[in-house]
């Protein structure tokens, strides 16, 4: 299921190259009813996922405990024979069996359970679709976290190569910052950094530039969720966690990629209304969406998670296979970790 622009016949007219040409397909929006149904759902001491691809929704059955991307999972296409019930046929060399399958919707039209024959399902949020977003209280007050990580002396570790910082806003045009640590829009639910500028190191931000410039014809572009953060911020980040979500981020003594000022958190907008691009997950979402290689959402999510990767390490970035988002410019020498 794709729709086709206008680029393709500019493309086309013009002789343009091979990347503006595929700019001009990408798999339509999923209809709101089926979209509603894509998600995690859990039961049995087992998890599936619903996705989409080619405009039907597939079923993914996780049988190895460490498929934590879905990408060794059974699939499964599901066939509406009406509303929210779908026939299952599993085929293969041993089996050729039909099922069905129910889903059940909450008063707001998501669904909410799973039912398929004898067994039960039941919806896990992990990222906010039902206005209820995963979130860590922090371990005690911010504001006495705060005091004691601005007493806390950063680590002195060997380095390769110091970042020139410079402001994004500044020289990248068209960038949308969305700094989410500066907001309560994040995983703790508060404000954790102070100051709202978005700063990287000066080639870091170059190469930004280009991913920007490499984007447009395909539409979009570049959304900002976290650039450099301070040391002294990155520690108040692990107090805030406490003992109980501590292995969420390295240890403060270790420093973090973010305090080196070449690394960067991004996703889409749509260039047309300026809108964000509905991603795959949310940003920092703990759940197995957040993985580069995970399997399920819609298949424009999906696409627009590998736009993104493609467009990054294009211009040198390295891409992180844990968070789709994350990405080091020049990973291969150290930086120091800064803390101004």
């Amino acid at each position: 299921m794709y729709k086709k622009t206008g680029i393709l016949a500019l493309c086309l007219a013009w002789g343009l190259s091979l990347t503006a040409w595929a700019g001009a397909w990408e798999p339509e929006e999923l209809n709101r009813e089926e979209a509603a149904l894509v998600g995690f759902y859990q039961g049995n001491g087992e998890q599936v996922a619903v996705r989409e691809n080619k405009g039907k929704l597939q079923l993914l059955y996780r049988f190895l405990p460490n498929d934590r991307d879905y990408t060794g999972s059974n699939v499964y296409t599901l066939v509406k024979n009406h509303y929210d019930n779908y026939d299952l046929r599993e085929v293969g060399p041993n089996t050729d069996a039909g099922s069905t399958i129910r889903f059940d919707r909450d008063k707001n039209g998501l669904g909410i359970s799973l039912n398929l024959g004898q067994k039960s399902y039941t919806r896990k949020f992990t990222g906010g679709e039902n206005g209820k977003p995963i979130r860590v209280t922090p371990a005690q007050p911010l504001e006495e976290l705060r005091k004691e990580a601005a007493a806390a002396a950063p680590p002195s570790l060997p380095y390769d190569r110091t970042a020139d910082l410079v402001d994004l806003s500044q020289t990248v045009p068209g960038l949308q910052l969305d700094l989410r640590y500066t907001t309560e829009n994040n995983l703790f639910g508060a404000p954790l950094v102070l100051s709202r500028k978005a700063l990287l190191d000066r080639n870091a931000a170059q190469a930004l530039a280009r991913v920007q410039a490499g984007l447009k014809p395909y539409g979009y572009g570049l959304v900002v969720w976290e650039a450099y953060r301070s040391w002294q911020d990155f520690k108040l980040a692990t107090l805030a966690l406490g003992k109980d979500h501590a292995a969420m981020l390295p240890k403060a003594e270790e420093g973090y990629s973010h305090n080196s000022g070449r690394s960067i958190d991004v996703s889409l907008y749509d260039l047309e209304t300026g809108e964000p691009a509905a991603m795959i997950s949310d940003f920092d979402e703990p759940s197995p969406a957040q993985y580069a290689q995970f399997a399920g959402g819609t298949q424009k999510q999906r696409y627009l998670r590998d736009l993104l990767r493609q467009q990054m390490t294009l211009q040198g970035f390295t891409a992180s296979d844990m968070e789709w988002w994350h990405f080091d410019y020049d990973a291969g020498n150290r930086y120091q970790v800064l803390n101004q």
